[in-house]
């Protein structure tokens, strides 16, 4: 008989339920096994029970006894050298009074998916440590009923999409510091627990994926959360001192509006999107005042979230369509909605909605002061090679003056034209451009020794003094201002690849106040001083230019480079240093190399436009190391040439050769792993 996928899932979702109902009812033999109960005066859940376990503050106990008598049932738990002793009386009507350590709580039956609201409204406000460091957060979790093994093996017999159902996750989709994407796991042990301890700058927003439950957090440093999982009963429950907001944020969603790029485009008139948009953050708003009607007793903490969550998400909306504008160009109009109706309407701390936050602040920055601050900014050549001879970095002679000024001239109206043109056609146009006489001059120039650091560190200096006085001129806090310039430093150091040098830190120390922007900054700093200075295990990973020397010839030089490996299979990544997916690729080499060990092959790596210390940083970190890895930074012209010679479109590119050293195959970015083996296998 055939099986349909629609099928598959039925006998799939039959057969779960009829293993965890067995042991259900294996496992319980009274009213109160698999029982979750709130305390009715603070409406806090309380305790739950399994048939060998107890949640109690936060804790799972071991029941060392339990006896029964007429309904009411006495439990003796323990939680390493602590014990418990606890009272369930009669139930009547879903209630019981129970008794915890000698007090008595007077409590209701959870009967629902998640905690019904509280008894008294709470006005108490989100934690704020401004940004400190050093701060956590702890999550205790019990995935009820967890039977990996028996779920892992009916998933295999029926089903190819098998999930990691012995480890939870944390995607914390946004530190708004770094503005880098940051993954916390922790393994579930044989009964369902798991501990997972997080570092938080503050009170900070994210998901927690476990199998295939997604629950969102909002957590506040330094406490400790207890949730629990029971698909089995319909419930997903926080316990802990400040766990209200978790439970009403899981019960109460309110879902934003999506608004995608298309959808702008097909609005097109700013004035329409501008009245569309806020047309939907009153809707919204309006959806957040009949929940907080319908439910009264929901928290200031759980109106302040969703309020922020929606100006966020809708004021993404609005610095997208920013996007669709000639040059980002937008009425005022626009640009004082977004400031004054949204910008400026936002609680503190910004982390409660981190990933909203870091998406729209992505793009204001960029349309608010970064393009401003273009503007005024002398982009010409001439300025950096004046400075530069000033500073006695390098000598100019005539013919290099008259090359930078020629530069200077064509440079604005290649621009406009790269700018507008498709990108099909980039390519081509920049190929036209660097052929001219002036830009082999312009490339000898750029390419002295102790040019690029000097270049990179007074522009750097550059942008920032027009930076500061425009942040405080839009009347940024300290903090905003801080989170833009960490970002800066970072988005430098991590496109750079290496350290930011005594002069730009300096400038950090000096104008980052909050703590945690200064110490992400010193942080990813010390990551690449640390590199600069790390000796691989193998140095001749590196090889020298030397052999190629003189050579312009793209073929001629790539099978130069290749000679020495003839009877060997050839697996060519192109990257750069610059190039985000490039990196990507290369986070996963070590599992790479692990999975294609049994293959005679070699691995050959050449950096597209890369300085030789973030080259040697880049691969020192991601460990692109090994006997049969081979990497090669040719200068540019060389590198140049091979890529026209190879045909490389982008970046990466991913090339298979034979071996008697033919182009045999160019793969698909993402780079798939087990297709590679099994074309490997085949060419064996």
């Amino acid at each position: 008989m055939m099986i349909t996928n629609s099928s598959k899932t039925t006998v799939i979702t039959f057969f779960l339920a009829a293993v965890i109902s067995f042991a259900l009812c294996a496992c319980s033999g009274d009213s109160i096994t698999y029982t979750y109960w709130r305390d009715n005066k603070t409406g806090e859940w309380l305790i739950g029970l399994t048939e060998d376990k107890v949640i109690y503050d936060c804790k799972m106990w071991g029941v060392a006894s339990k006896t029964e008598s007429d309904e009411t049932y006495t439990i003796q738990a323990n939680h390493g050298l602590d014990k418990l002793d606890i009272n369930f009386g009669t139930e009547q009507e879903g209630k019981r009074t129970i008794t915890i350590g000698g007090k008595q709580y007077d409590c209701s039956l959870i009967d629902g998916w998640y905690l019904p609201d509280y008894p008294e409204k709470d006005a108490t406000a989100f934690a704020n440590n401004h940004y400190a460091t050093g701060d956590s957060v702890t999550i205790e979790g019990w995935v009820v009923n967890h039977m990996p093994g028996i779920v892992r093996k009916i998933e295999k017999e029926l089903s190819s999409d098998v999930k990691n159902d012995r480890e939870v996750a944390v995607n914390m989709m946004a530190n708004i510091m770094t503005d880098e994407e940051q993954v916390f796991t922790a393994t579930i042990d044989s009964v369902g627990h798991f501990t997972l301890r997080m570092p938080i700058v503050n009170t900070t927003s994210f998901n927690l994926y476990c199998g295939r439950k997604n629950v969102n957090f909002v957590a506040e440093p330094n406490e400790t959360y207890f949730l629990t999982i029971d698909e089995t009963q319909g419930k997903v429950l926080f316990m802990g001192k400040n766990a209200r907001l978790l439970n009403e944020v899981n019960a109460h969603p309110i879902w934003p509006h999506s608004y995608g790029i298309e959808k702008l485009r097909e609005i097109c008139d700013f004035t329409a999107i501008l009245d569309s948009v806020r047309t939907q953050t009153k809707e919204k708003m309006q959806e957040l005042n009949n929940v907080c009607h319908e439910h009264p007793t929901l928290s200031k903490r759980y109106r302040t979230y969703y309020r922020n969550n929606i100006l966020l998400n809708d004021a993404y909306h609005l610095t997208q369509g920013m996007f669709l504008a000639k040059n980002n160009e937008v009425p005022e109009k626009y640009n004082k909605v977004v400031d004054e109706n949204y910008w400026k309407q936002l609680a503190e701390p910004y982390t409660m909605d981190a990933w909203e936050f870091t998406h729209f602040f992505n793009d204001y920055s960029y349309h608010r002061i970064q393009k401003k601050i273009q503007s005024k900014i002398d982009y010409k050549l001439k300025w950096i090679m004046d400075q530069a001879e000033k500073d006695g970095i390098i000598s100019l002679s005539d013919k290099d003056k008259e090359a930078i000024r020629l530069y200077d001239e064509a440079y604005p109206a290649y621009y406009e034209k790269l700018k507008s043109a498709p990108d099909s056609l980039r390519k081509t146009i920049d190929d036209e451009f660097m052929k001219n006489d002036f830009m082999t001059v312009v490339n000898e120039i750029t390419s002295r020794e102790g040019y690029q650091d000097y270049a990179n560190t007074k522009f750097m200096l550059r942008d920032l003094e027009y930076l500061l006085p425009e942040m405080n001129a839009w009347g940024w806090t300290q903090t905003t201002q801080d989170i833009f310039l960490c970002r800066y430093f970072c988005h430098s150091l991590r496109g750079e690849c290496k350290p930011l040098g005594k002069v730009v830190i300096d400038f950090a120390d000096k104008h980052i106040h909050t703590p945690a922007a200064l110490s992400a900054v010193h942080a990813l700093n010390d990551k690449y001083e640390q590199l600069s200075n790390f000796m691989l295990d193998n140095e001749d990973n590196f090889k020298s230019n030397d052999i190629v020397k003189g050579m312009s010839d793209g073929k001629k030089i790539f099978q130069k480079i290749i000679e020495p490996y003839k009877g060997k299979i050839i697996l060519l990544d192109v990257w750069g240093t610059w190039c985000g997916p490039c990196k990507a690729q290369l986070s996963h080499c070590q599992e790479e190399y692990e999975r294609l060990k049994d293959f005679d092959i070699i691995y050959l790596y050449l950096a597209n436009r890369s300085n030789d210390q973030s080259w040697k940083n880049v691969i020192k970190e991601y460990k692109v190391a090994g006997k049969n890895v081979v990497h090669y930074n040719l200068p540019e012209d060389q590198q140049k040439a091979v890529e026209e010679y190879l045909g490389v479109q982008g970046f990466p590119t991913n090339i298979v050769f034979s071996r008697d050293g033919t182009l045999y195959k160019v793969l698909d970015f993402p780079l798939d792993v087990e297709a590679v083996a099994k074309l490997l296998k085949r060419m064996k």
